[in-house]
């Protein structure tokens, strides 16, 4: 079995599953009970948290556990739109792009429902925003930016500190990261201080499925989307699987040092891929190599997505043809047709995701099997 679908999960780390084991066994009371073994494990998730923030190097920010990162930006992004209510005299704007990730365009897309006044900005040929697109779309009564960091189809990485020298006119309005795809695999070239609010989701981190976090600054305010208890700040009120947090801050401690070692390691792999890629005709790269080495997107025109993805699967060879969240819908992949224009090129696309755990070899028979399949 090869897999190239890193970027829909990773296997879990040993470390990772050891750390979530212990913690399971030792530490099972309920972190919000008053006796003493509950009040040992609340001390516990504390610690995580800590040490989490700590890796980051943030200053005043705060972790919200959440079953994954869909949920993290459902509540990150509509806890700050509705502090912001439509009474009619105010038309509150919204910006994110147009290549976000379902669980961020598709909240955007409610709100403007709602009645907000959303604007999608357009990407270049290799996927990224134009920073002065968004300059323009700034104005005093935006309240809320989202720009996803790496972008999880094809890999684009997005000019995070222009935009945070944008908003800093407009202190009024919130920027938020989706980081998904950056976190622990790509070093960032900005401070994650001035992100207001980010998502992970931690079996993307070669973690467990089930965990995620939302992490937002202290100062901001977030409106209600669950009612319960006080347990983590109100915002997701309901009991937490210590387990899954320690194993959390376990993946990020190992991962996030380890970002820029894997990357370079990653890097080979993918001009390896590139390298073998053009002696198949017929196959179009939608990555640009300035985005992360991680993703390497391709559409073979001719050639259904499905037809690829199953004619490499009867080699046990198992890459996807998009998101995780919505590949199994067939429609054009929006990333690739915002990006191309082509109608051919996003239907027949295929993702091929990577890892540290990659090898040449198993480049090397990708290759093959994709020669095969295009009859060459």
């Amino acid at each position: 079995m090869i897999y190239f679908d890193y970027g829909a999960t990773t296997p879990i780390d040993e470390q990772v599953l050891d750390a979530y084991v212990r913690t399971q066994k030792r530490f099972f009371a309920n972190t919000s009970s008053a006796h003493k073994l509950g009040q040992e494990a609340n001390l516990m998730l504390e610690k995580a948290s800590q040490e989490i923030l700590a890796v980051f190097g943030l200053k005043n920010h705060r972790l919200v556990y959440t079953s994954n990162a869909t949920e993290a930006n459902n509540l990150g992004l509509i806890g700050v739109a509705h502090q912001y209510p439509l009474d009619g005299k105010n038309k509150w704007r919204l910006i994110t792009t147009k290549i976000e990730h379902p669980s961020v365009f598709e909240v955007f897309r409610q709100l403007e429902f709602e009645g907000y006044d959303v604007i999608y900005l357009d990407v270049d040929s290799e996927g990224v925003i134009k920073p002065d697109q968004l300059r323009a779309a700034m104005n005093k009564q935006t309240v809320l930016v989202s720009v996803m960091w790496v972008n999880n189809i094809v890999g684009s990485i997005q000019p995070i500190q222009e935009v945070i020298e944008i908003m800093k006119d407009f202190p009024k309005a919130a920027l938020h990261l989706d980081a998904v795809q950056g976190l622990c695999k790509v070093v960032p070239n900005f401070d994650l201080n001035d992100i207001d609010l980010f998502s992970l989701s931690t079996h993307k981190i070669y973690g467990p499925k089930g965990i995620g976090f939302l992490c937002y600054r202290k100062t901001l305010e977030l409106s209600k989307r669950l009612y319960g208890s006080s347990a983590q700040f109100g915002v997701k009120p309901g009991t937490i699987d210590l387990a899954l947090a320690v194993a959390t801050c376990k993946a990020v401690k190992i991962y996030y040092p380890a970002a820029k070692v894997h990357s370079e390691q990653v890097r080979e792999l993918n001009l390896h891929l590139r390298e073998g890629l053009k002696n198949i005709p017929g196959i179009y790269v939608n990555s640009s190599l300035k985005g992360t080495p991680y993703i390497c997107s391709l559409s073979i025109p001719d050639i259904n997505s499905e037809t690829v993805l199953h004619g490499l699967e009867a080699d046990e060879i198992y890459v996807s043809s998009g998101s995780a969240c919505s590949s199994k819908q067939k429609k054009p992949e929006k990333t690739v047709l915002t990006m191309t224009d082509s109608m051919e090129r996003s239907t027949s696309t295929i993702r091929i995701s990577l890892s540290h755990l990659t090898t040449s070899e198993e480049i090397d028979k990708l290759i093959l099997a994709l020669g095969r399949i295009c009859h060459v």
